[in-house]
């Protein structure tokens, strides 16, 4: 058997079904690390293209090892994939990226990825592979799950606990199908930790430029002069820079009655009807953002931590805004777009520097809130089900 595969080379995922096909003897080419539309239309890598058109790591794995995979294979790659592989990038992604995430979320990672690591080690104790008596496709599937673990947060002191595991993994990663494939394995000497100096690094060059970022604070010099009538006080001072919304009209749209229902009632029925039903165009807007980058995003749960982390950061502005954020299509090919609504008809993130970190990753489209299109978009992000202009929905968080 010979065949195309369509995937980023330094993908786990890919090097899983290159080093399958070593494994089974079949003759697979690295063909680009997209997939043509037409052949494979959720655009999900990897995919194969030979006798069968396939998508997924593990499916194609199950294709090209064929017999020798059976029910016993198929449990390790459920539980990989599953239980495994959630928590292990959970856990590595933090420390490795450009994402400030909460350490409470972090730490829950690291207990369900040690949980989870135990439980294996118990079951390696009189086993050399996880299926019968040699290499198979269950331990190539988990251990390449596991590598980036390995790599970066399981240090000499962490794999004391779980000699079983490193044992098993050692053995895995030094077969020359393996070897052939992934190289040299460098084991985590120290657990990587989040790099405040990197963050600001990266978050500046995504920001493009300094001046940029200034010109808002030198248009909202009037604050100083709201501020002199109350001289020798510099209370009001940080009370305006908290609240930027404070000089801003009311209206009539009560931001945390629609909240309240988004929270607690059905979406389609109560939550939408209320939005539109009370929405106040006189002193609210509506913008939809897309992100300008897509084609540095790579795997989706990395991808939803530069959404996790831009609502991190902007916690100030909750009282005053509401957003629906999307990512859509899969891993290596997914873009991330939403829809903001907050008081006022300019760009709120603007209106603080505290909230200038992000905004200049997207494009910010002011939209008509008594367009239908308007409408039907929205809808859509508040319900996350819709056409989305053709765009796959993968998963959404809610800034609320």
């Amino acid at each position: 058997m010979t065949g195309k595969l369509y995937g980023n080379k330094d993908n786990f995922r890919t090097q899983k079904v290159l080093i399958a096909a070593k494994l089974a003897n079949k003759t697979v080419t690295l063909a680009g690390d997209s997939a043509p539309a037409d052949k494979f239309p959720l655009g999900v890598t990897p995919a194969f293209e030979g006798d069968a058109l396939l998508f997924g790591a593990e499916s194609i794995g199950l294709h090209l090892t064929g017999a020798s995979a059976n029910a016993e294979t198929v449990q390790w790659l459920q539980f990989a994939e599953g239980y495994l592989l959630p928590a292990v990038l959970g856990y590595v992604l933090p420390s490795v990226s450009a994402a400030n995430f909460d350490k409470k979320t972090v730490e829950h990672y690291k207990n369900e990825l040690n949980g989870q690591l135990q439980v294996l080690d118990r079951v390696l104790v009189k086993k050399t592979y996880l299926v019968g008596e040699r290499l198979s496709l269950a331990d190539v599937s988990v251990a390449l799950d596991l590598l980036p673990a390995f790599q970066h947060v399981l240090d000499a002191s962490a794999r004391k606990s779980i000699v079983n595991v490193t044992r098993w993994f050692r053995t895995v990663i030094n077969q020359p199908a393996v070897k052939e494939v992934l190289g040299e394995v460098a084991l985590a000497t120290s657990v990587a930790q989040f790099n405040q100096a990197k963050f600001t690094e990266l978050s500046a060059k995504v920001a493009k430029s300094a001046p940029k970022a200034e010109k808002p604070k030198k248009e909202a010099k009037p604050a100083p002069a709201a501020a002199a009538a109350q001289p020798e006080d510099d209370e009001p001072k940080e009370e305006k820079a908290k609240d930027p919304f404070a000089e801003m009209p009311k209206g009539t749209f009560v931001l945390d009655n629609f909240k309240r229902s988004y929270s607690n009632e059905d979406t389609a029925t109560k939550a939408i009807p209320h939005f539109w039903e009370n929405f106040d165009a006189e002193t609210w807007s509506i913008w939809k953002c897309e992100y300008k980058y897509p084609e540095d995003l790579t795997l989706a749960f990395m991808s939803c931590n530069l959404i996790n982390g831009m609502y991190q950061r902007l916690e100030k502005l909750k009282k005053n805004a509401f957003a629906s954020m999307i990512l859509f299509g899969t891993d290596n090919n997914s873009t991330i777009s939403g829809i903001w609504v907050w008081k006022g008809d300019k760009l709120a993130f603007e209106l603080s520097p505290d909230w200038q970190v992000d905004y200049e990753s997207y494009t910010w489209t002011k939209l008509d809130p008594k367009s239908e299109a308007t409408k039907k978009e929205v809808n859509e992000y508040l319900l996350w089900e819709g056409d989305f202009g053709g765009k796959k929905f993968n998963q959404g968080k809610i800034f609320k």
